[in-house]
């Protein structure tokens, strides 16, 4: 028998909340750090292709992705007096911190193929770490309420404090740690401040997974716990699980909506510290201090969204949300590249990409809400409907799409930097302008994925009339 906690329609107190909230914070500087830091010092810094950049990280990525699957697997059916999820939360914190750090200090000397072979190596170990810790904490957000309006707010503490937390310690960490000095104009090349970063991140991540994972701890006897007639645990049972939740309709269209807007988001996040240096122009400071607007259209956003859930439906917000991400985050680039900015703007375009940088991230934060809400109602309209408690599987499917697209948009990003000739380790201002150019269309890469992904959100089912009527069905006896 599979044992669904009622306690779990209460109202959650907001200090758990807040503590399950800020275990997004590494998750997010994982992410974060991969695009805007970890991409651009293997490729400027360190003189990777971005081709082999590009491939070890979208390799790293796929494993990532195939290991999801496994790790929801596993949590859904673990049995210990700590629960289905703490167990791993607590888990994954020392070697993701230990891997992550290391992932910054390959040897002297190594040429292409060594480079290659230790940015693949960390890349995955980093990876497989955070699937094991976040897996199972996107699953637990799920299980923490049933209620319809609740769950928006679980999934806004998770999504404010990943995106804050992660873009606050980036922005931090590029402040503080890439000044410019005479030897490099542009902070941002220059290595020392790497391995500063690298202590400093790796010591956040440690910290707020074991928070969250100690902070939740007292929501665990109302848990659902793993069915008693559970079977081994097998790769193939796994999969098997799998092709059960595909058949849910509304499922497969988050499914495939994230993976293709994930490629659209990672093609421009993975070029974005590349944008920023050399197709804007702007120093080490100027763009930690970008991540300030971001932020705060973010929180916005993610505050925004309860409101709209409770005037409007989940689907129709996530569509909207993404449409205006998709838009607002190309208009800045579209207007230099069309001539409607003169080169010389300096401060105002910064102000100009800033602006937009605001409602981008104030429509990533109400689509990041919703879409998470969205799947949590898929997990409950899941267990309705075949009984079973299916939460980490879905939520690794959820990961696992995400990292398929992150995969693709690395990959994307690094072969195009090669098939552009965009040089390495060269100084800003000795780039050619054509090159400058091509960079600004291949940033924009990723806008028919985006809107393609949109095309699938229309497909998803789920509304309030009918999430409510299959809680009314599930209550007749």
């Amino acid at each position: 028998m599979i044992r669904y906690a009622l306690e779990s329609m209460q109202k959650l107190p907001i200090s758990t909340k807040i503590s399950y909230g800020t275990g997004q914070i590494a998750e997010g500087i994982k992410t974060r750090g991969f695009d805007f830091i970890v991409f651009f010092y293997f490729t400027q810094v360190l003189g990777l292709s971005g081709s082999l950049a590009g491939t070890a990280v979208a390799i790293a990525l796929i494993f990532d992705a195939l290991s999801d699957p496994i790790a929801g697997h596993l949590s859904d059916n673990w049995k210990s007096k700590r629960g289905r999820r703490h167990p791993f939360m607590y888990g994954a914190a020392v070697p993701l911190a230990l891997f992550w750090y290391l992932l910054f200090f390959p040897p002297e000397g190594l040429g292409q193929a060594g480079l290659f072979l230790w940015f693949l190596t960390f890349a995955v170990l980093v990876r497989a770490s955070m699937t094991l810790y976040h897996v199972p904490h996107m699953a637990l957000g799920a299980e923490l309420s049933d209620d319809y309006v609740e769950r928006t707010s679980i999934v806004q503490y998770r999504t404010f404090a990943g995106m804050a937390g992660s873009l606050g310690v980036i922005a931090f960490g590029i402040y503080f740690f890439f000044p410019e000095t005479p030897e490099f104009s542009n902070g941002m090349l220059n290595p020392a401040g790497y391995s500063r970063f690298a202590l400093f991140s790796a010591l956040i991540m440690f910290g707020t997974i074991w928070y969250s994972a100690y902070g939740t701890r007292k929501s665990i006897p109302s848990l659902p716990i793993a069915p008693e007639d559970s079977a081994p645990f097998s790769v193939r049972s796994t999969f098997e699980e799998f092709r059960i939740a595909w058949a849910n309709h509304s499922f497969r269209s988050l499914f495939v909506g994230f993976s293709l807007y994930a490629v659209s988001i990672s093609i421009g996040q993975t070029l974005g510290t590349h944008v920023y240096v050399f197709f804007w122009g702007f120093s080490a400071e100027q763009i930690s201090i970008l991540v300030a607007p971001l932020a705060l259209g973010f929180v916005v956003g993610v505050v925004l969204s309860s409101l709209l859930h409770v005037r409007f439906d989940k689907k129709p917000t996530l569509i909207t949300a993404c449409l205006v991400s998709a838009i607002a985050g190309q208009v800045a680039v579209v207007l230099k590249l069309t001539g409607l900015l003169p080169d010389d703007l300096g401060t105002e375009a910064f102000l100009l990409v800033a602006s937009f940088l605001v409602g981008t991230g104030a429509a990533a934060g109400v689509g990041y809400t919703s879409a998470g809400s969205m799947m949590a109602d898929v997990a409950h309209d899941q267990f309705l409907t075949t009984g079973r408690n299916q939460q980490g599987v879905l939520f690794s499917a959820v990961a696992f799409s995400g990292k398929l697209g992150s995969a693709g948009g690395h990959f994307v990003a690094g072969v195009g930097i090669d098939l552009i000739s965009f040089p390495l380790q060269e100084d800003p201002a000795s780039i050619a302008p054509y090159l400058v150019t091509r960079l600004g269309l291949l940033s924009m890469l990723g806008a028919p994925l985006a809107f393609a992904g949109i095309w699938a959100y229309t497909h998803y089912r789920i509304t309030r009339q009918s999430y409510a009527a299959s809680l009314s069905d599930a209550a007749i006896p």
